[in-house]
This record gives structure tokens, C-alpha cells and sequence, in this order.
């Protein structure tokens, strides 16, 4: 693609992009791998994937994608309590695992299932700010936001009440360490970017395990990110939002990609399909979505290589 936002930085052998899904969600993620091979840089590119309660017939498929299929077998008491309640659980909970999971690659680049690779350039972003030693991944402090959620108690009192804050207090953390996590930035789990040998991993996995305690699992992978960053200081890299793109964007229908809504209107590198519940389960349903020029059109953002022009 010649209209992207340049950088030398690649994915490597040594690197390893990794997802992971059920049964359930294992066509969204098929679709990731494949948005991934069809990329020049992603032909040859090492995948490896979480099993989280595949099919052999699912598993047999992504072999012929050459993914490596790993189980989380390493699990403490409290992941094990938390993923018998709730087996999906096993990626969210994993995700913190991943240079123990995956322990012969340098750089571990993790994409949520229901993400797919539009652009290059953001996985080349995320190796790159990784290989400086930091957490690369994007946060929710942007210039998309355009409020921020403050309750008024008793109509006089303002709390603000981000994402760090809710699930801070929710995991009946030290008021000394809820104070600091209400000013740090909330961190998206769903894409990030690592060494295997970087300090985060430990402490990510214990702040896991104080979270778990009494706090809520599906939660406890971006809190723990914030609280390795936020209050045990370690390097954090805030990506641009491209990297992850969860907004609203403009569909260039000449070139049939997806642009971010704001100027200088560049293509969306790694689109996140968080918040779109119905399409994620329905390859058939459509979405509205609008061209630099105002014009409507109803689309599927799912992977689609006819709908989407990639590589």
C-alpha cells in the first residue's frame, strides 16, 4: 500500500504475533490471520494463538495458516478459579503469559481476536516502540474523547471516574494506589507489543494475581498494564491510535480502506471491532459508515479482501 505513514521497522522471525480464541470467536480470528497473510510482511510472518477452547477440525485449519496453537497451561489458583467459571477467559487472563507461553520469540506483539490488520505500518509502530525496551500500546486519552465521565455526587461533588479508577476500586486496591491510578491513562489490552525480556511481565502477573483476588478478570489485563506503567513506573510507549483503532472511521471507497475521522485522514492500521457486538457474530450485517465526502455506505468492517484493499 503506497499511502501509508512510513517506518523501516518490520516484524520479524524473532517476533511473534499472537491471538487466541473458542470455538465461538474462532471465525473473527481466522480472519485476523488472514488479514495478516495477506499482507507482503505477514506471508511468512510467525502467528501464534491461544487455545481457548478450539475444535480439532478449527486447529486443523490454522496449521495450514502455520500458527502455532499453544494452550495456557501455566495458571495460577485464582486464573484456574477464574477460567472454570468462565472459559473464555483463558486469552484475557493469558494474555499477561505470553512470554511463558511462547518462550522462544523475542517480541511478542498480541492482537485481540476481533482485530484485523489493515495497514502495516502499525504493526511495524508497535515492534519498533517495543524493541526500545517499552510497553507499546494505545490508550484511551485522545483527542476522540470529548468528555470525560464525571459523576456528581449529591449534585456539588465532581469524581471522575475512568477506567483505572472503576476497576481500582472494584479490586479493593490500597486508596494510596486507586488515588494514582485515577491520574494515569487507561490502557487498551486488545493490541500491545513487548520483549520477552522486559521487567512488565512480572509485575504484570502479579499485579494479576492481587486483582483477582476480589476485582473483575475480564478487567484485570488492562488494569494490570496501567499499574506496571502507572505506579511501578516501568517504560511505557502510548501508541497512536491507528495502532488500535476502535472509533468511527471514514471509508475511502476509491481505495477502499478504512481512514481516521480526523486530518490528515490516514489509513487505519489495525482495526478493533470492540464495540460493534452485532457484526462480530454476523458476517452479514452492515454498518454505516461515510466517505470523506459525506456520502453513505453500508458496510461490513469485518476482513474482507473484496470489500478491503490490503498489501
Amino acid at each position: 500500500m503506497n499511502d501509508t505513514l512510513g517506518d523501516s521497522t518490520q516484524a520479524s522471525a524473532s517476533t511473534l504475533l499472537v491471538t487466541g480464541a473458542d470455538a465461538a470467536y474462532f471465525p473473527l480470528m481466522l480472519e485476523l490471520v488472514l488479514s495478516i497473510r495477506q499482507h507482503p510482511q505477514g506471508k511468512d510472518q510467525p502467528i501464534g494463538v491461544i487455545d481457548a477452547g478450539l475444535t480439532e477440525e478449527q486447529k486443523d485449519i490454522l496449521a495450514g495458516q502455520n500458527c502455532l496453537v499453544r494452550k495456557f497451561e501455566n495458571q495460577t489458583p485464582r486464573i484456574e478459579k477464574a477460567i472454570a467459571k468462565r472459559k473464555a477467559l483463558t486469552v484475557n487472563l493469558g494474555k499477561l503469559w505470553l512470554d511463558v507461553i511462547f518462550p522462544e520469540y523475542d517480541l511478542l506483539v498480541f492482537l485481540d481476536a476481533d482485530t484485523w490488520v489493515q495497514d502495516w505500518t502499525a504493526i511495524s509502530y508497535l515492534v519498533g516502540a517495543a524493541a526500545e525496551g517499552a510497553l507499546a500500546v494505545v490508550g484511551s486519552w485522545h483527542r476522540y474523547r470529548d468528555s470525560l465521565p464525571v459523576r456528581w455526587y449529591l449534585g456539588l461533588v465532581p469524581v471522575y471516574r475512568s477506567f483505572n479508577f472503576k476497576a481500582a476500586y472494584h479490586a479493593h486496591l490500597p486508596l494510596s494506589v486507586i488515588k494514582t491510578m485515577s491520574r494515569c491513562p487507561d490502557l487498551n489490552a486488545g493490541v500491545y507489543a513487548l520483549q520477552r525480556t522486559a521487567p512488565h511481565w512480572q509485575r504484570m502477573r502479579a499485579w494479576q494475581d492481587v486483582i483477582l483476588k476480589k476485582g473483575r478478570p475480564f478487567t484485570s489485563d488492562g488494569l494490570a498494564m496501567a499499574l506496571v506503567c502507572g505506579v511501578d513506573g516501568l517504560a511505557l510507549q502510548r501508541m497512536p491510535v491507528f495502532c488500535n483503532y476502535t472509533e468511527q472511521p471514514v471509508y475511502d471507497d476509491r481505495q477502499k480502506l478504512f481512514r481516521d475521522s480526523f486530518y490528515p485522514h490516514a489509513p487505519v492500521g489495525i482495526i478493533h471491532l470492540a464495540a460493534q457486538k452485532a457484526v462480530r457474530f454476523d458476517p452479514a450485517a452492515t454498518l454505516t459508515y461515510y466517505n470523506l465526502a459525506g456520502e453513505e455506505h453500508r458496510i461490513n468492517p469485518r476482513y474482507n479482501p473484496k470489500t478491503f484493499r490490503i498489501g
